[in-house]
């Protein structure tokens, strides 16, 4: 059971890493295209919406609106990076934990 547990992890982790990679790609794209944008923080929220409006341009119209497919975005888009770093974070711990074990013995 424990492989099982590492193999839907490291799943997990790759796939979160390529949406982390992408939200980062459409935060890039979005600060761009409203850089000149003076409405303030009208500004910031389309910039932080841009990985969700920019998914829904991008299929052209096969992805909607609804509110399945929006949370399903934003999971994408937001929780997945964000296990992505603090998956991250875990794993650098445990390693410089096993390091400083290793170096004990």
């Amino acid at each position: 059971m424990g492989t099982l547990k590492r193999t839907l992890f490291w799943i997990l982790y790759v796939i979160s890493g390529i949406c982390f990679v992408l939200t980062i790609v459409a935060f890039i794209i979005g600060f761009m295209h409203h850089l000149h944008d003076t409405g303030g923080w009208r500004s910031v929220i389309q910039i932080l919406e841009t990985p969700i409006t920019g998914f829904i341009k991008l299929t052209q119209g096969y992805i909607q609106k609804s509110v399945t497919e929006v949370i399903l975005l934003c999971i994408v888009s937001y929780v997945l990076p964000t296990f992505f770093c603090i998956a991250t974070h875990y794993i650098r711990k445990n390693k410089r934990l096993a390091l400083e074990n290793d170096e004990e013995h």
